[in-house]
């Protein structure tokens, strides 16, 4: 899969293979450190550690999951069977899901170069491109938080999906196109952000592939086409990116990942965009004070700010028309502007004014216009390209120096949101995730003064009350733990915030004698996110000392169905032992004490029923 129609030349062939190399090498040793961190407390519950589905690795059930949930308010099957997959071997241990991050993040950064490289033929400056790519610090979120392989596995195969398009290119047939195809619809299902590769296939028609015909230079590419043709080519891939848009705003929406015009008008929404878009830019030359959650600032931004940053996307636009004979400008550029408007904030999702991990992509086009501009200014000069070689050299330097130090950060969530807090003002949600984690140590006043920091900020902070709701039930004050759940029901959009909220209140109920209070909220809980096993155990258990033994049955087993645990095992059994079902419940109890740390109550039960049968123990 190639740009070029001729191989690289044989003297090149050592030189490819050592950049490669180093490339990987590189990578690996400046991120080897993230091998030992921990997971963290913002999305990685959701996505790894306190997830059940993938806690329990690959089955036909989880498959199937995979691809119907639009749990957390995305639909990427392709993350969630890689979750599985490495669940199979590692289970909750953090190390092997930071290492798969680190190994796609080496991955994708040799497919860069080697994309750049097959598609211009210049290999020092696509050596640089990637290099760029690799120790850059704005790419630390998306290779340090393990929540993020959507990110990094989305990307693989949107580069791969681009080194096939090379491929299709030099003898474009429908089996090669459908190969492009495939790739980008798991692109698509790893991470819909690369839903503007149709977009990028047409930049690369103009540059560096001269498929676009243009009259000042069509004799160049005889094979080239007008831009119709070329559109026309990409409208199964164009169908593609829309259904993925769809896909993705209905189980953003339904999921209340997707914030009201009433929170953010269109002109807060718009000014955010411009002050991202030269945020971007102004953290790839100085990247400093980078944080894992950036306030939205509302419409609290000062207009200056708004206004230099719309001149500065103008002028940079305009300076890029300008320079018609330089089109890896136009293509960097457009590549940064284009790639970014699926996460730029036009439709808000989240309360993020911007993230880091968004940059991954957009990253690149700006790094070509970098490179490539100084290198084509480079000649008439009389600055010597051993000096530039030196300086470049010393960016890197620069670059891993503050990459190492930013990845220090990420080793745990204390010290990541300590820092978060220290660069960033306003920041409510790390006041919250730094409380929580306080709290998770034993710090529960300290933990406490930060969930009060961050309601100062944002009275409505469903998190913040969900929190101090827990702090409450820690002092014994269950009609304080309540009343802050009722908030957190009030102002909170996100189902599986809501769903735990009635978990946790029907914990509360039952400890007050209200059960029917207590199973209300279990139903609750399971109406908003089916995969609440705790609420289907603990509404089983209810229902079975009640004596609905078919309700309690029935709830039990779809526990199970979710994540088996010893007392759904155990009460299962009982149920099915009163309902005289003695080789099922039998069978439940020997599940039960497979996983049961206390297992003399459950073999007393298998006795029993042994007893009955007339059967003795072995």
């Amino acid at each position: 899969m190639i740009f070029m129609q001729k191989n690289p030349m044989q003297k090149k062939s050592m030189l490819l293979a050592l950049a490669l190399i180093t490339l990987v090498a590189a990578t690996l040793v400046l991120y080897e450190p993230v091998i030992h961190h921990k997971f963290i407390n913002y999305d990685d519950g959701v996505y790894v550690s306190g997830n059940p589905r993938v806690l329990a690795g690959l089955s036909w059930g989880n498959v199937i999951w995979a691809f119907s949930t639009t749990y957390f308010s995305n639909w990427h099957p392709l993350t969630w069977l890689s979750y599985m997959l490495i669940s199979q071997f590692s289970k909750a241990d953090p190390a092997e899901y930071h290492l798969a991050n680190l190994f796609l993040h080496m991955v994708n950064a040799a497919f860069l170069f080697l994309m750049l490289y097959r598609g211009t033929g210049f290999l020092l400056r696509s050596f640089m491109v990637a290099s760029l790519f690799a120790v850059h610090p704005l790419n630390v979120e998306s290779v340090a938080w393990v929540s993020e392989l959507k990110n990094m596995l989305s990307t693989t195969f949107w580069l791969l999906a681009i080194l096939a398009y090379g491929w299709y290119v030099l003898n474009p047939n429908w089996k090669r196109y459908l190969v492009v195809a495939g790739l980008f619809v798991l692109g698509l299902m790893a991470k819909p952000m690369v839903v503007t590769l149709p977009f990028v296939f047409l930049l690369l028609d103009y540059w560096p592939l001269r498929r676009m015909r243009l009259a000042q230079d069509q004799a160049l590419n005889p094979q080239s086409r007008n831009f119709f043709a070329l559109v026309l080519e990409k409208a199964p891939l164009i169908a593609l990116s829309v259904a993925s848009a769809i896909i993705t705003v209905v189980a953003q929406k339904s999921g209340g990942a997707v914030k009201s015009s009433t929170s953010y008008p269109f002109a807060v929404r718009l000014e955010n965009a411009l002050l991202a878009y030269a945020g971007y830019i102004y953290k790839t030359f100085w990247p400093s004070k980078l944080a894992i959650f950036y306030p939205h600032p509302g419409s609290s931004s000062a207009a200056w700010k708004i206004a230099l940053a719309a001149v500065l996307l103008i002028l940079v636009t305009w300076a890029v028309l300008r320079f018609k004979e330089q089109r890896y400008l136009r293509v960097g550029w457009f590549f940064y502007l284009g790639t970014l408007v699926p996460v730029i904030g036009l439709v808000q999702i989240g309360n993020q004014a911007m993230a880091d991990r968004y940059a991954y992509i957009p990253l690149i086009g700006l790094f070509v216009m970098i490179i490539w501009g100084i290198s084509e200014w480079l000649p008439v000069t009389q600055i010597s390209k051993y000096l530039l070689a030196g300086l470049f050299f010393g960016l890197l330097l620069a670059l891993t120096w503050t990459t190492r130090v930013q990845l220090g950060y990420w080793q745990d969530s204390i010290a990541l949101f300590s820092h978060a807090l220290e660069v960033t003002a306003n920041n409510a949600t790390a006041h919250v995730s730094l409380g929580s984690s306080l709290a998770e140590t034993g710090r529960l006043d300290e933990a406490a003064y930060h969930f009060y920091s961050a309601l100062a900020i944002k009275p409505k902070d469903e998190m913040a009350h969900f929190n101090l709701a827990a702090y409450h039930l820690y002092q014994g004050d269950r009609e304080g733990a309540l009343r802050e759940f009722r908030l957190v029901l009030l102002y909170t959009q996100s189902k599986t915030v809501a769903a735990n909220t009635h978990v946790q209140m029907a914990a509360i109920y039952s400890q007050l004698g209200d059960m029917a209070e207590s199973k209300a909220h279990y139903r609750e809980a399971i109406q908003l996110d089916a995969m609440q096993y705790k609420a289907y155990l603990n509404l089983g258990v209810h229902l079975y000392l009640e004596g609905d033994l078919n309700g309690a049955i029935a709830n039990l087993s779809r526990s199970l169905e979710i994540i088996p645990t010893s007392p759904a095992y155990f009460y299962l059994g009982q149920a099915l032992e009163r309902e005289n079902r003695l080789a099922e419940a039998l069978a439940a109890y020997h599940e039960a004490l497979k996983i049961s740390s206390e297992p003399a109550e459950i073999q007393n039960h298998i006795d029993a029923i042994l007893k009955k049968q007339k059967t003795l123990p072995l």
